[in-house]
């Protein structure tokens, strides 16, 4: 099987955990916002058809033998800025092996003046891991979001709409989905561009709300299965 040389450390340690069972269990560590915890429609979380739960039973169907511990790292409402404060304890004590970094649609609302920061906080997070750990890294470009009320929307959320509505108007998400593009070509890191996927819904006549559980930012499981196939294909391929 051909594998990317991009997850080289990956793929050594997978090799590693096959040959020597008494070996450290290879780990991931996927870190980011609510669509990383799982979060659905409203008060549902998914636990087996999120995408780095998809991603780990893909990487144990292709290496029989290995060990492979996904930690969910994900928070609900979380950005990237905000999230300085965890990055010891959700990230950095697992000592891991592939580290997923997944924000954006938070940071969107802050606006033009917010994209300064979320790059940055973004690059601090990968310096350090690219210094302190030998984790292989992969930055996930958001999916969309809302663009106009829908019947997906829970009653306890309709006040949160028109925010929502205004963030789209103003082409925010976009503003800070081509700045993290900028960033990971001119840093040379791994990222899997997700909004791309949502663009070719679109071209192909899907309306993105139904594909959204909360019918804002949370993408439905079937989305969280193709986006963990797709990662898998990624790092495998």
């Amino acid at each position: 099987m051909a594998m990317s040389s991009s997850f080289s450390r990956l793929q050594e340690r997978i090799r590693e955990k096959i040959e020597n069972p008494g070996a450290r269990a290879v780990t991931y560590v996927a870190f980011g916002d609510s669509v990383t915890q799982g979060c659905m429609e409203l008060g549902v979380i998914e636990y087996e058809r999120v995408y780095h739960q998809v991603l780990k039973r893909s990487v144990e169907r292709r290496f029989p033998g290995t060990v492979f511990n996904a930690i969910n790292s994900g928070f609900s409402g979380d950005s990237a800025v905000a999230s300085r404060v965890r990055w010891e304890r959700d990230v950095f004590m697992y000592k891991p092996d592939l580290v997923t970094i997944a924000f954006g649609l938070n940071d969107a609302h802050g606006g033009p003046e917010g994209v300064e920061p979320f790059i940055r906080s973004i690059s601090e997070l990968v310096e350090r891991l690219r210094c302190e750990t030998d984790a292989d890294i992969l930055l996930l470009i958001p999916g969309m979001m809302m663009k106009r009320d829908n019947e997906n929307v829970h009653e306890t959320h309709r006040k949160i709409v028109p925010d929502f509505i205004r963030v789209a108007e103003a082409g925010y998400l976009a503003m800070y989905v081509e700045a993290l593009r900028a960033y990971a070509n001119k840093e040379q890191v791994p990222c899997f561009d997700s909004y791309v996927l949502w663009e070719q819904m679109e071209r192909d006549g899907i309306d993105i709300h139904k594909r959204l559980s909360n019918g804002i930012n949370h993408p439905d499981p079937a989305y969280h299965e193709e986006l963990g196939e797709a990662l898998a294909h990624k790092m495998f391929s």
